[in-house]
């Protein structure tokens, strides 16, 4: 197997582990990726994200099969169409509970709340089974556009030139959805909402 390099694994750990303590992870679910030139570093299949090993980096093409991809996140698929179709640098894959349960009700996602609204604009929510290229092909092409897409009854991409925007992106995501959440409960307590100017 490749030798990983040590700042990849410090820079993969450090967000699996902030994904995982925020909940947006269970024990084995999420991944995450980096890519330079025509290889990308990813998490291995099943590992936990809460406990990240070296081990658990596992070195992959962009560009092609890999013989690792076996061992790789049955979501490398989808890593690997969105690095062949967009700039982006970094990918993160979790599955944000609040965010994971607003795919059930809607086909896009706007956030009410300024910031996310000012940044994101828009979260679109696609159909495809986890690791298909079916899949693969509908988050490449909305994250042509967009900062990240929601897969329904699964979970969240973001992608960006650096690992850390990424990881803004999906934490954007999730606070917004928390927003539409709370904001829906109480407008169903019969409290008037009041819709904001244009931010």
């Amino acid at each position: 197997m490749p030798k990983i390099p040590e700042e990849v694994y410090r820079e993969i750990r450090k967000y699996a582990l902030k994904l995982a303590r925020r909940g947006y992870v269970t024990a084995h679910g999420g991944n995450i990726s980096i890519r330079s030139g025509n290889i990308m570093w990813i998490t291995r299949h099943a590992s936990s994200l809460e406990n990240l090993r070296f081990e658990d980096i596992i070195q992959v093409y962009v560009d092609k099969p890999s013989s690792f991809d076996a061992l790789a996140s049955t979501e490398t698929i989808v890593h690997r169409k969105i690095y062949l179709k967009t700039p982006n640098l970094a990918i993160v894959h979790a599955h944000p509970p609040s965010t994971v349960a607003l795919t059930f009700f809607y086909d896009e996602i706007i956030p009410l709340d300024s910031e996310a609204y000012y940044v994101l604009k828009k979260v679109p929510v696609i159909e495809g089974s986890p690791g298909s290229e079916n899949l693969a092909l509908n988050v490449a092409e909305k994250l042509k556009t967009c900062y990240a897409v929601a897969v329904r009854a699964h979970g969240v991409f973001t992608a960006a030139k650096y690992l850390d925007i990424a990881y803004q992106y999906m934490c954007m995501v999730e606070h917004s959805s928390k927003i539409i959440l709370l904001t829906e409960g109480l407008k169903n307590l019969g409290l008037k909402f009041i819709k904001p100017r244009k931010f």
